[in-house]
Parts: structure tokens; C-alpha cells; sequence
């Protein structure tokens, strides 16, 4: 495939560790569950997640990285089962509230992220990870994913190497390492005869209407990990200049959607 073997998993590795987008602890995800459950639990994002999935109704399903319930909810209702794990008890509290109002009854909950042991997790028909590899080794979580599932895994993953707008970046004078891009995916997955298929999802970044400037820089801060005082006052300008009295940000997320036969050397569509 190369002239020269290149490894694109410790690549990764390398990669993750100097970007400036950090993974984010349990607690971090606690705090922000209820937040994000009100943004979440209801979007056109998980009607495209799901229309893209081959499901016949009889699946169970792991939704690793579960969140508030984004994706689990809408699948436990066309779906045998859904187990939803993920590292954060603020959200999993947040999805069983969720599955409450819905009066969902089919999903079992586990405390357990990428890192952990999931020998106590059954085998599942289909494995799902909505905007959750965020994670230090992509190789070797690809594997683990790989292996629970029988007949097929899905994950979206954000496309470019920023969580913030590079324009944004450039008004405030942020110089930043990117993460790594999705195309590591497909090529860790094609290193090992399987045969990932790619799409894309767009998400608009919601209604900003009630966001202030406080809001905007804390968010800043929250991805960046840090903004000097300069910064800051840039980012306030920005917001004043781009944002205030907006409906919504111009520019909207793309995901890529990456989806694969756990059988080697065979495809999904």
C-alpha cells in the first residue's frame, strides 16, 4: 500500500498528546450534563446518525460514550435493547431522566469508559460511538469497539483539527496544535481488511440568541483550556462584532460519519 510502512497508530499517539484539545476527565462531563442534555437530547443530528444505520429491529445495540441519551433513546425505540455506557455519571443520570419522559424501559446502563475493563459487557449485534472518540490510543479503541459487536460499528468524529472556528482562532490570536483528523480512521481500519464506508453529517451549532459574551468566552475556554486576559478582550470584540443579536453561527460543524462490517474484507452497502 506504501513504499515505506508507516504507522499511522502511533502517529495518532504522537498527535494527541501535543494538540491543545485535551480529553476531558469524568468530572469536567458531570458538570456539563445537564447543559448538554437540554442541546442534545433532541436534534436532527441523531435522525441522520440513524438513518445511515442498517437495522432490522431485533438488534442490541452498545452506545459507548452515551452522553445525555443523544443517540440512545431515539435507537431503544427501534431496537430489541440498547446498552449505553459511558464514563460520566451526570450523564447517565441525565439519559435515565430522559428515557423516564420518553418511557423507554429498554436500556441497561454502565459506568464504564473507553479505559475500563468491559468483560462484564455482553457481546452486541451493533456497536455505535456518537462524537465520543475523543481517546489517547485511536488503534487500539477502534479494536476494543470492533470486537464487542458482531455484525457492524458506527462513529462520527469531527472533521478538521479544531473544535473552534479557525477564524475565531485567528481574530483572538490563538496559535494552537490541531488534534488529529478523522482520516486516521479509515486508513487504521483499511490496515486491517476492514472496509470502512464514509459520509458526512453538518450540525449548526444551535440557537445563540441567548448566548452572551461570558457564555462565549467560557466556551472558548472550555475547549482551549485557557485564555489570556488579550484574548479575552479579543474574543469579547468577536462576539460583539459576529455574534450578538445572531440566530445562530454561520458556520456549521461537519462530522465524519464512518461506519464498517466487522467482518474483514466485506462491506455494509
Amino acid at each position: 500500500m506504501f513504499l515505506e510502512k508507516l504507522d499511522f497508530a502511533q502517529m495518532y499517539v504522537e498527535h494527541k498528546k501535543k494538540t491543545v484539545f485535551k480529553g476531558k476527565n469524568s468530572q469536567d462531563w458531570d458538570d456539563k450534563s445537564k447543559e448538554l442534555a437540554g442541546t442534545m437530547q433532541h436534534s436532527s443530528y441523531v435522525d441522520e446518525f440513524i438513518s445511515r444505520m442498517d437495522i432490522k429491529g431485533d438488534e442490541v445495540v452498545l452506545d459507548i460514550g452515551c452522553g445525555p441519551g443523544t443517540l440512545a433513546i431515539e435507537l431503544a425505540k427501534k431496537v430489541k435493547h440498547v446498552i449505553a455506557i459511558d464514563f460520566s455519571e451526570g450523564m447517565l443520570r441525565e439519559l435515565k431522566s430522559f428515557a423516564k419522559k420518553e418511557k423507554v424501559t429498554n436500556i441497561t446502563t454502565y459506568h464504564m469508559g473507553w479505559d475500563d475493563d468491559w468483560g462484564e459487557l455482553p457481546k452486541v449485534d451493533i456497536a455505535v460511538a456518537s462524537r465520543s472518540v475523543e481517546v489517547s490510543d485511536l488503534d487500539k479503541a477502534l479494536q476494543k469497539m470492533n470486537k464487542q459487536a458482531r455484525k457492524a460499528c458506527y462513529l462520527t468524529y469531527k472533521v478538521g483539527g479544531s473544535y473552534v472556528d479557525m477564524e475565531i482562532l485567528d481574530f483572538i490570536n490563538k496559535s494552537i496544535i490541531t488534534k488529529p483528523d478523522f482520516w486516521y480512521i479509515p486508513i487504521l481500519l483499511y490496515k486491517e481488511a476492514y472496509l470502512p464506508y464514509v459520509d458526512y453529517i453538518e450540525t449548526q451549532r444551535g440557537n445563540i440568541k441567548s448566548t452572551n459574551a461570558d457564555v462565549f468566552i467560557n466556551s472558548l475556554i472550555w475547549s482551549l483550556g485557557g485564555l489570556d486576559d488579550a484574548q479575552q478582550e479579543k474574543a469579547r470584540e468577536y462576539f460583539d462584532l459576529y455574534i450578538k443579536d445572531k440566530e445562530a453561527y454561520s458556520k456549521p460543524f461537519t462530522w465524519a460519519f464512518i461506519c464498517w462490517s466487522t467482518r474483514k474484507n466485506t462491506t455494509l452497502c
